[in-house]
C-alpha cells in the first residue's frame, strides 16, 4: 500500500485512506486494506463507500428490522465500541433471520466485522468484535437510518420532501424538527457520532427524491467537500446544498455560532461551483446545526 501511495502521490490522503478502507485481519496478517475500494479510490480520487455498495445487504437489513437486540449492538459498534457476540462458523444462510446469533459469524466471515479477540467459553466460540473501518460504518449508519425512516415516517415522507423541493421551507423545518424529536426516543446519538448519523439520516430521507434528483454526498466542489447536494434532473428545478454541524462547546459559544461557521465554510469553499457549472441557477443553501436534542436550521 505504501508503494501505491508513493506512486500515485497521495501522501496527504494516507491517514484518511486508512480510516476508510484499512482495518481487516486474516490470520496473523493485520491492518489489511480492501483492494476493491482502493482500486476504485485510485480511479476516482473520492473517499466514499465502494465495496459495501456492490451488494444489496438485504439480509442484514432484514435481521436489523426484526431484532431490537441486534440493532442495539450495531448502535454500540457505531459509537466505536467493541461488542461481545457468539460466533458460529457453520452458519446456514437459509432461515438465518430466525436465529439472530448466527448473523455475527456471517458478518465476521464476510468482512463486516473485525475480530479483536476470540475465545472458547463453555464449548462455544465467543468473539469480541468491532467495525473495521469508516466504509463499513457508513453502511450500518445507512441501514439504521433506513430502519428509522421506515418505522417513524411512513407515508409522511412524501409530504416532507414535497415541502423541501417546493421551497415551503417553514413547513419543512417544522416537520424535520418533529422527526428529530421522535428520533431521540429511538436512538441515543453520541456526540462523537452525531454529525455522521444526521448526515446518514438525511441521506436516507432524500432517497425518496431519486427519480427527480441526483443525490450526491461528500463530493468535491469548489475548494472543499460538501456534505449533501441535490441536483435536479430538470435544470429549471430547485437545487440544494446541505451542510451538517454539531455544536462543540470547546469551539463555539452558541448553536448560532455553529450555524455561522457552517455558512462561512459553504461560502469560503465555494460549494455551489459544481451546480453552477452544470447549469443550475436556483440554488438553496441549508445549514443544519445540532446541539443535543436541539436542532436549528438556516436557509439562504
Amino acid at each position: 500500500m505504501k508503494e501505491l501511495i508513493e506512486e500515485y502521490e497521495i501522501q496527504d490522503e494516507e491517514k484518511e485512506i486508512a480510516k476508510w478502507y484499512d482495518g481487516y485481519r486474516i490470520g496473523e496478517y493485520k491492518e489489511l486494506y480492501n483492494p476493491w475500494s482502493i482500486l476504485n479510490y485510485l480511479s476516482r480520487r473520492v473517499l466514499e463507500p465502494y465495496w459495501v455498495n456492490t451488494s444489496s445487504n438485504d439480509l442484514i437489513k432484514t435481521i436489523l428490522k426484526n431484532s431490537t437486540t441486534v440493532k442495539e449492538k450495531v448502535e454500540s459498534l457505531l459509537k466505536g465500541e467493541t461488542i461481545e457476540v457468539p460466533i458460529n462458523e457453520e452458519t446456514v444462510i437459509v432461515g438465518i433471520e430466525n436465529n439472530e446469533d448466527n448473523i455475527w459469524g456471517l458478518m465476521l466471515g464476510t468482512g463486516y466485522l473485525r475480530p479483536e479477540e476470540i475465545e472458547i467459553r463453555n464449548g462455544k466460540k465467543v468473539g469480541k468484535v468491532k467495525l473495521p473501518n469508516y466504509e463499513i460504518k457508513c453502511l450500518f449508519e445507512g441501514i439504521i437510518s433506513d430502519w428509522f425512516l421506515n418505522k417513524v415516517i411512513g407515508n409522511d415522507l412524501r409530504s416532507i420532501l414535497n415541502s423541501l423541493i417546493t421551497l415551503d421551507i417553514k413547513e419543512y423545518e417544522i416537520k424535520f424538527k418533529e422527526l428529530v424529536k421522535s428520533m431521540f426516543s429511538y436512538m441515543d446519538v453520541g456526540e462523537n457520532t452525531a454529525e455522521n448519523f444526521y448526515h446518514a439520516f438525511v441521506l436516507g430521507m432524500l432517497v425518496g427524491l431519486k427519480e427527480t434528483y441526483y443525490i450526491k454526498s461528500n463530493r468535491e466542489s469548489g475548494r472543499g467537500r460538501y456534505d449533501v447536494m441535490l441536483e435536479p434532473k430538470d435544470k429549471n428545478g430547485n437545487s440544494f446544498i446541505m451542510e451538517f454541524k454539531v455544536y462543540k462547546k470547546d469551539d463555539e459559544k452558541t448553536i448560532e455560532e455553529t450555524i455561522e461557521n457552517a455558512k462561512k465554510q459553504i461560502e469560503e469553499k465555494g460549494y455551489e461551483t459544481e451546480l453552477q457549472e452544470r447549469g443550475c441557477r436556483k440554488i438553496t443553501k441549508m445549514v443544519y446545526a445540532f446541539k443535543g436534542k436541539e436542532v436549528k436550521m438556516e436557509i439562504y
